[in-house]
């Protein structure tokens, strides 16, 4: 990078089920915390990166309806589409167009709201899955995997059999979700939950039952990041950015076979890969003991194991006991998630924003009643959307 980039700022709104809000109104909100955060005007932002999924939410040109709401006004405007992992997408334009001097402050927007009446009248799940069923191809694939629970199921299968991962553990780590989510006064699902619950919880498709699929949130989350320039002027606690990698993957899922239907370990090569660069640049070698705290993108429990594995956080098959060990809890070894994460929390659009901010917010030490009880210096995030692809954000409190 051309010049160091640090966060100065995150906000974000309490996620809900059905806000009362419309978007505009929650892009404004998170942006006014965000500011508050970042203890600046918006005079002092120079330009605003809007991440979207127009087709989520049931508009198009999205940026016409909440430019005015996130302080577009004269100013330069970035809007950024890629599905799922759009938050992190739009975090790593704003880093870079920060470190290459197009500007000093520069501010991301990323917000979910479904049109519609509410949940509790019509579910939104089959508009959801409707739109991502696109990913999976029409004349091979649909007849086995249909949207976002057919196709991880068969991930959770997969991993199921070759690792021998008993429901059990799987259950504990929902449970260790809950018990962080619980702390987070932004989270969606804040009830605490016992393994029973969640063995019990409905089937969707073996092995994967309802309470370990994420829910679908409506909420909005923005961070400011700032050049080394001008850090010194608006906050005496930077995160600094070390380093980003973005991996994209095929377009049918069906590619991915390491992912559905592996011989020997599961695997997101999309995220396999952008660790592989990422550590290398950064002299990562042994992440487990190197890293202090990671928030990643699991849309379901299943996933956060495998994630673990692919990260090189656990053992090939083995992050299924790294779980159920408390290694992962808010006070293990590594605490993976302290926010509760998308099982509890998942607005999609604002997904990744909410993995960087709330990373940021454990290395500043400001994350509350979910901090993580020891001072963390260097943790990492992860996106995860589309069909499988990985932003990745390595943060440090030390200036690179």
């Amino acid at each position: 990078m051309k010049r160091r980039v640090a966060i100065v700022g995150f906000g974000q709104t309490e996620m809900t089920a059905h806000s009362p809000l419309t978007k505009a109104e929650l892009a404004n909100q998170a942006v006014r915390r965000a500011l508050a955060d970042a203890r600046i005007t918006m005079k002092q932002v120079e330009e605003i990166v809007l991440g979207d999924i127009d087709w989520v939410s049931g508009t198009a040109e999205s940026e016409m309806e909440l430019a005015d709401f996130v302080g577009h006004y004269r100013k330069p405007l970035v809007k950024i589409e890629t599905g799922g992992t759009v938050g992190g997408s739009a975090a790593i334009s704003a880093i870079h167009h920060v470190a290459a001097g197009a500007c000093d402050v520069a501010m991301i927007s990323t917000t979910s709201k479904f049109v519609g009446p509410p949940s509790d009248v019509m579910p939104r799940g089959p508009f959801l899955q409707a739109g991502i069923s696109s990913g999976v191809h029409a004349l091979t694939e649909k007849w086995c995997a249909i949207g976002a629970v057919g196709t991880l199921s068969l991930m959770a299968a997969a991993y199921a059999k070759l690792s021998g991962c008993p429901e059990e553990a799987v259950a504990i780590a929902r449970v260790k979700a809950s018990e962080n989510a619980a702390r987070n006064p932004y989270a969606h699902l804040r009830e605490r939950l016992s393994v029973e619950q969640v063995m019990q919880s409905p089937m969707l498709t073996a092995p994967m039952r309802q309470l370990h699929m994420c829910p679908i949130t409506e909420g909005s989350a923005s961070i400011i990041f700032a050049s080394e320039d001008v850090v010194d002027q608006i906050t005496d606690k930077p995160v600094w950015v070390q380093d980003v990698v973005s991996i994209h993957s095929a377009q049918h899922w069906s590619a991915l076979q390491d992912f559905i239907a592996p011989k020997e370990r599961c695997v997101l090569p999309s995220l396999q890969k952008a660790c592989e660069i990422l550590y290398k640049r950064n002299g990562i070698t042994r992440p487990a003991q190197q890293l202090d705290v990671v928030e990643m993108y699991e849309p379901c429990t299943w996933a956060e194991l495998v994630w673990m594995e692919t990260m090189g956080l656990a053992e090939p098959n083995q992050a299924w006991r790294m779980a159920a060990s408390g290694a992962t809890a808010i006070d293990g070894v590594l605490p993976i998630n302290p926010s509760g994460g998308v099982t509890c929390t998942n607005g999609g659009v604002p997904s990744t924003t909410q993995r960087f901010g709330e990373l940021a917010l454990q290395i500043r030490g400001d994350a509350g009643a979910h901090q993580v009880p020891r001072e963390p210096r260097l943790g990492i995030a992860t996106g995860f959307g589309g069909t499988g692809w990985t932003p990745l954000l390595l943060l440090s409190k030390d200036k690179p």
